[in-house]
């Protein structure tokens, strides 16, 4: 695993970077509760002088997601800002993307797939949401689906829009969302299967550029300054190689199954070739102390 650093703690950071780009799921908390140590090491960056924000591919608003942070039990003095997918997809919206609207008429019928009382942003877009697919000048895509059963019937509902050349924004690019229960199917999957029938699609959030130019903005630092934090190769990490800055994942994320709990380097290694894309560290946990493994 030549270049890929293991480090014992986050703080090890500390002095080499100012800014510090935190995804949320599998890397702070798990939907429910703040991992182990959490809660300190966030403490303890800030106290150092770290600046920190964090980096979500949530649908919901950075505000909203923030409040939730500190009901979990984050100081809201040791954070900067949330910057969400939701976030910027509803800029873009409201703005009227010239990507986005060039294909379809300023103000489209929009098909909406998700639930609204997640997104209640959405009405503030301006846009006229419609019920019949029939109808629809842009579609939406913010919600996941149960199952591939439940992505198969949104990908036949969806299919007569393409050749029409509706496009498609969808506001969470991640495919596969974790939870407590295990991996579910995410609102990027809808997007990947619309792409797949030759649809356009459009994604604001990670690993695309919208957010980290968002998140660059909000921090204040130049990008050799700043490290992201996640543990999605396909969107953290790639995200933020492609925004020119370092990166860090946390193995025991979504990649947990199939690195294990302490990964060999032979499994590191199989990963990275497998996915195409290779962080400059690991870390076994956000909120670990001293070296595991």
């Amino acid at each position: 695993m030549p270049g890929v650093r293991r480090l014992a703690a986050v703080t090890d950071l500390v002095g080499e970077r100012e800014g510090f780009l935190i995804d949320l799921w599998g890397v702070v908390h798990d939907g429910e509760a703040l991992g182990e140590g959490v809660r300190d090491a966030i403490v303890e960056l800030a106290a150092r002088g770290a600046r920190i924000c964090f980096l979500s591919n949530t649908s919901r608003l950075g505000s909203d997601v923030a409040a939730e942070l500190v009901t979990m039990g984050i100081p809201r003095d040791a954070f900067l800002d949330v910057v969400s997918s939701g976030d910027v997809t509803r800029e873009a919206l409201v703005s009227r993307d010239e990507a986005v609207f060039a294909r379809c008429p300023a103000s489209p019928r929009v098909l909406h797939v998700g639930n609204l009382a997640y997104v209640p942003w959405l009405h503030e877009t301006g846009l006229e949401i419609v019920l019949e697919a029939e109808r629809a000048e842009l579609v939406i895509a913010t919600g996941s689906s149960s199952g591939e059963a439940a992505l198969a019937e949104v990908r036949a509902r969806l299919a007569p829009l393409a050749p029409r050349g509706v496009p498609l924004v969808c506001t969470n690019p991640d495919r596969l969302i974790p939870s407590r229960r295990g991996l579910g199917i995410g609102p990027g999957a809808i997007a990947h299967a619309y792409a797949e029938l030759g649809g356009a699609t459009f994604l604001f959030g990670k690993p695309h550029p919208p957010i980290y130019r968002a998140a660059l903005a909000r921090l204040g630092c130049a990008p050799d300054r700043v490290v992201a934090i996640g543990d999605m190769l396909e969107t953290d990490i790639a995200g933020a190689r492609r925004a020119s800055i370092a990166s860090v994942l946390v193995t025991t994320g979504v990649h947990r199954d199939v690195l294990g709990e302490s990964p060999t380097d032979a499994a590191l290694d199989a990963l990275f070739v497998a996915e195409g894309v290779a962080p400059d560290a690991v870390l076994a946990r956000f909120g670990q102390r001293t070296r595991e493994g």
